[in-house]
């Protein structure tokens, strides 16, 4: 196995480029960043199925099964682009390094993620 140091910009271009899920981007901050970053791809996944509704277009034959709240449907057909928009907003969090976990605990996620 060949070791790879992960730089802080490193794991941000992993984000930027939509490498990198919605919960491997919360674990990387501490909890208050966390919960703001949890509320900004919420109302990412509410445009996504926002707009799903407005195409009148529903998965189902019967209509959209959850009216007024996020569907997951919209958010998977968005794939990368969903993932980028999170990320986006991950980096401006993750800008400041009082808002991240301890850099050890970072090097030990991605270590037990590669293995």
């Amino acid at each position: 196995m060949s070791e790879t140091i992960l730089t802080p910009e490193r794991l941000v271009q992993y984000a930027e480029e939509g490498r990198l899920t919605k919960h491997a981007l919360a674990t990387l901050l501490s909890a208050e960043p966390r919960r703001k970053f949890r509320d900004a791809c919420t109302a990412i996944e509410r445009k996504y199925t926002e707009e799903c509704t407005a195409t009148k277009d529903p998965c189902l034959e019967s209509g959209c099964a959850l009216e007024g709240e996020i569907c997951l449907e919209p958010v998977l057909r968005a794939g990368t682009a969903y993932h980028k928009a999170c990320a986006a907003e991950w980096a401006t969090l993750y800008a400041d390094p009082g808002n991240r976990i301890d850099s050890g605990t970072i090097a030990e996620i991605f270590v037990a993620r590669a293995n």
